[in-house]
């Protein structure tokens, strides 16, 4: 009797490839405190303006960012704008579907 053995992969196999690479976020390294100032005056606006220049210094998740904030009616910096700078995007797309 001639017996042959079928290797077939299985459950929890290791793949010798490499995993696909994500894009890592521009904030990925920065103090997430950054992103959310207290208040817009003042003090807070530098800070606005140090977490927007973070998403506008090539960040390649800053459209998926800014969508998700939108999406969701997030607080903070995100995606290179701030809570005011979503408030007109809405407005104006508002105005244009209308």
């Amino acid at each position: 009797m001639n017996h042959s053995i079928v290797r077939t992969p299985y459950y929890g196999a290791v793949s010798t490839e490499a995993p696909p690479t994500r894009p890592t976020p521009a904030c990925a390294d920065e103090d997430p405190e950054l992103f959310f100032p207290i208040g817009n005056t003042g003090p807070a606006l530098l800070q606005i303006a140090e977490a927007k220049a973070v998403c506008l210094s090539g960040c390649p998740l800053m459209e998926t960012c800014l969508q998700g904030a939108l999406d969701r009616g997030e607080q903070g910096v995100w995606g290179g704008t701030d809570e005011d700078d979503r408030r007109r995007m809405k407005r104006r797309a508002a105005r244009r579907a209308a």
